[in-house]
């Protein structure tokens, strides 16, 4: 895969449209990468090999303490700074990308590493109140599903 002229270090294992489409987060080992994006849809016979879109690093995150991110979740329907990301070190760690950077670490989330993480997201079909929003889960193989609190982180 490649970012640019610049290649990833390590196999891209995830990636998502974030903050109604306006860019785009991938994992990559141990940290993941916020990228913005422009897609140049203009016809020109003439030019037509010439690669007009383009793709640009804003910023890596770290997450802290781990080998490979397992799962990343961030909210692509309304405007949310917030990003869950698990590790293979069992922990589950919290980025407020506004303030750009991590703001809370769980260890040992499950007995094993989290292999999906799921924020509420709402729904089209029936109106929620608004701390609905502040609830996420997780799940590990063989460890069944956790229902958390941003707020409390519980």
């Amino acid at each position: 895969a490649f970012q640019g002229k610049e290649k990833f270090h390590k196999t891209v294992r995830f990636a998502q449209f974030y903050f109604i489409d306006a860019f785009i987060l991938l994992c990559c080992g141990a940290e993941f990468h916020l990228l913005s994006f422009h897609l140049d849809t203009t016809k020109d016979d003439l030019k037509r090999y010439k690669q007009r879109s383009v793709c640009k690093l804003v910023q890596k995150f770290p997450m802290a303490s781990t080998m490979e991110i397992t799962s990343l979740s961030a909210v692509n329907d309304f405007y949310s700074y917030i990003v869950l990301t698990a590790g293979s070190n069992r922990a589950l760690e919290v980025f407020d990308l506004n303030a750009g950077c991590s703001t809370a670490v769980i260890p040992e989330v499950h007995t094993r590493s989290v292999h999906q993480i799921c924020q509420n997201k709402g729904s089209s079909f029936s109106t929620q109140q608004h701390e609905a929003y502040n609830l996420f889960m997780t799940t590990a193989a063989g460890d069944g599903i956790k229902l958390w609190d941003l707020r409390t982180l519980r």
